[in-house]
């Protein structure tokens, strides 16, 4: 089962935005779709922190397709349809503390892809989802 490492290294705020347990959200114009839009339920997800850390490895629980989202001056964003948009969110739960910087789990993962450089393990700018095994 192949696992996933995204960014959220702007703190976006997922559960404000979408609800309890959503953790992460990508639209299907930005960098790392295709394999983003691949994830199940069930799968594995580990999410760099604006400290720029893995700090937790999701389970995914849910995924809601197509949410439609308008900006919103508290929120940055916020629903107003659950279909007819380009958004997918993940809703999931904790499953372990993993507090490792995210370049360190990138190499010791061999996680690779093209916004990631494959010598130092950093990402380059627009990287947002990589599926890895």
């Amino acid at each position: 089962m192949p696992k996933y490492l995204v960014s959220n290294i702007a703190d976006r705020r997922h559960a404000k935005i979408y609800g309890v347990g959503a953790f992460f959200d990508l639209e299907s114009s930005q960098h790392g779709w295709d394999e983003y839009s691949q994830v199940e339920v069930g799968d594995s997800v580990y999410v760099i922190n604006k400290n720029r850390n893995v700090a937790v490895e999701y389970k995914v629980t849910e995924i809601k397709d197509n949410l439609l989202l308008e900006a919103d001056p508290v929120w940055g964003h916020r629903v107003i349809a659950m279909q007819g948009g380009n958004t997918r969110v993940l809703f999931g739960k904790p499953l372990k503390r993993i507090d490792q910087e995210y370049s360190s789990f990138v190499k010791q993962n061999k996680v690779s892809n093209s916004k990631i450089n494959n010598e130092t393990g950093l990402m380059l700018q627009g990287f947002n989802c990589v599926a890895f095994e």
